[in-house]
């Protein structure tokens, strides 16, 4: 299991500020066994269900402390028939809102911030051309007058939150989810205002220089970044959704900046550690506020300790710093197109 996990488990379980990094582990742990339940697909790509849409978006923080160094692998340019993460987009202003930059992307999706006065207040999500956008259950749909001549609609979630989903000039499907403070007509106006083309490649402001042979990379984002087998990548482009299918993902890598809890007295990992029992290497950075975590599932203790000597960390306060996802890595860990 992922210390990222262990760490979500122990909020639920006791106060933050009373708690040593090894206590939440040990509280994760003791809440993971008393639950008896295996980590599933959920954990792998986080689902907002305030926005409703798969995404590993996450905020930028200090600079962080240069933990594990490495020089990643040079990688050049984009080889043809593979997967470049380059969204197809790039972000704009509709009014009083402010689309950002894209900053996640999988091999589905791409995900942009929505902000009002600096404050988020949605999410922007792109499905490219054939991709099927994942739909909520339980969501009532009302219809609504087309936007640039195309059809368009709004979902009204179980939870009470709003969507609205409109085709894209190139085939491609658009979705604001409202966080709670848009209205109909907001998100309408948001959409109006997009625009197919103009996208540069997505940043990062993590590298590595040593991924295992057969991993490829399935999503990334500013601060974090997920590998799945070759296998595993042919099943989900093959799926109408570009997603992973139910159950449990047997092998995974997962690179990361995750938030510290506040308070939490963290003296013991501010050198780098690797644990074996759940197969996870962290350190803390920024100055103590989060964490860089290297973590497995079916990969051996050795090779994810390789993967976190190899990491590089960017100032994630300055993108001009970060490098394009594409060259983050190895070359072979970009996906084949059929």
């Amino acid at each position: 299991m992922r210390l990222s996990e262990l760490l979500e488990e122990a909020r639920a379980d006791a106060p933050p500020s009373r708690l040593h990094v090894d206590d939440l582990v040990a509280a994760g742990r003791r809440r993971v066994r008393r639950r008896n339940t295996g980590w599933a697909i959920a954990a792998v790509v986080v689902v907002a269900t305030a926005i409703g849409v798969p995404q590993i978006l996450t905020r930028p923080a200090a600079l962080p402390a240069a933990a594990p160094t490495a020089t990643p692998t040079a990688t050049g340019t984009v080889e043809p028939g593979k997967f470049s993460f380059t969204p197809a987009f790039r972000g704009y202003s509709a009014g009083d809102y402010t689309v950002g930059e894209p900053t996640a992307m999988s091999l589905g999706w791409t995900s942009a911030r929505i902000r009002e006065g600096g404050q988020e207040v949605g999410l922007l999500s792109v499905y490219p051309p054939g991709v099927e956008r994942i739909p909520e259950d339980g969501a009532t749909k009302i219809d609504t007058e087309p936007i640039d001549g195309r059809d368009a609609y709004f979902l009204r979630l179980k939870t009470g939150g709003e969507h609205l989903v409109w085709k894209l000039a190139d085939g491609g499907t658009g979705q604001v989810g409202d966080s709670g403070t848009l209205s109909l007509a907001q998100m309408r106006k948001i959409a109006e205002g997009f625009a197919v083309g103009g996208g540069t490649p997505l940043r990062t402001a993590l590298t590595a220089g040593y991924i295992p042979d057969g991993y490829r990379l399935f999503a990334a984002s500013d601060l974090r970044a997920r590998f799945v087998t070759e296998a595993k990548i042919e099943e989900i482009l093959a799926r109408p959704d570009r997603e992973h299918a139910p159950g449990v993902v047997r092998n995974l890598i997962s690179i990361e900046l995750e938030p510290v809890l506040p308070g939490a007295r963290t003296e013991s990992t501010e050198k780098p550690r690797c644990t074996e029992d759940i197969v996870a290497c962290f350190v803390l950075v920024a100055d103590g506020r989060y964490s860089l975590v290297v973590s497995g599932q079916g990969v051996q203790p050795a090779e994810l300790r390789k993967i976190f000597e190899s990491v590089v960390i960017a100032d994630p306060a300055k993108p001009s710093t970060w490098k394009a996802v594409d060259e983050a890595y190895p070359t072979f860990v970009l996906p084949e197109l059929n």
